[in-house]
């Protein structure tokens, strides 16, 4: 009797044994296989995030054209953002930005601005913030400045600013064509002029 208990518990150490062994060598092994293949997979995606952020982030970048009419276009920013979206493939932010224009027969025009949006399909370029345009003698500030290739026109906008050595003129808006060099100085309210203060007083 106490033979077949023994044998028993011997036999039944033994399942247990068996049950704790492959435990530990099938199962934990297979935890393990799926965490890691988890980790791989995070690691993966961070990895693709990162080239996402890299293609779509640039610095010190240029982009160079030319119109039908012979006038060139120079830009250049610090840093730049593809914008990466269906509907705008083609817009890239720009940030410390230095643009030349080099206008056919008529001079060249060197723009400063903080910030820009450039589409690379037209050419077409919003400056904002902190704008700053040279012409010849001429210096304009503004808040805006936008070039319509598309268009042909230029607008600038937002505390409009133009001094020379000779006088200083404040205006709302200044829209000039790009073909005829046609300059039109306009004022949000009607019933406001357009402030000349020349070396010599202010003129109305």
């Amino acid at each position: 009797m106490k033979l077949k208990l023994l044998f028993q518990i011997v036999i039944s150490l033994l399942i247990l044994t068996l049950i704790v062994i492959f435990y530990y060598s099938f199962l934990s092994n297979t935890n393990f296989d799926n965490s890691s293949k988890i980790d791989e997979t995070k690691e993966t995606d961070e990895i693709t995030n990162i080239t996402k952020d890299i293609a779509s982030q640039l610095t010190n970048i240029e982009y160079n054209s030319e119109d039908r009419y012979g006038n060139s276009f120079y830009i250049n920013a610090e840093k730049a953002t593809v914008i990466n979206t269906d509907d705008n493939q083609n817009l890239v932010e720009l940030e410390e930005v230095v643009s030349i224009i080099n206008l056919n027969n008529k001079g060249i025009v060197t723009i400063f601005s903080n910030k820009a949006l450039y589409n690379k399909l037209n050419n077409n370029t919003l400056f904002y913030n902190n704008v700053k345009i040279e012409f010849l003698d001429n210096s304009i500030l503004s808040e805006n400045l936008d070039i319509i290739f598309t268009e042909n026109i230029t607008k600038i906008y937002n505390n409009v600013i133009i001094e020379n050595n000779k006088f200083e003129l404040n205006t709302d808006n200044i829209l000039i064509d790009m073909i005829t060099g046609d300059i039109n100085l306009k004022m949000k309210n009607k019933n406001t002029k357009v402030k000349l203060v020349s070396k010599y007083g202010l003129l109305d």
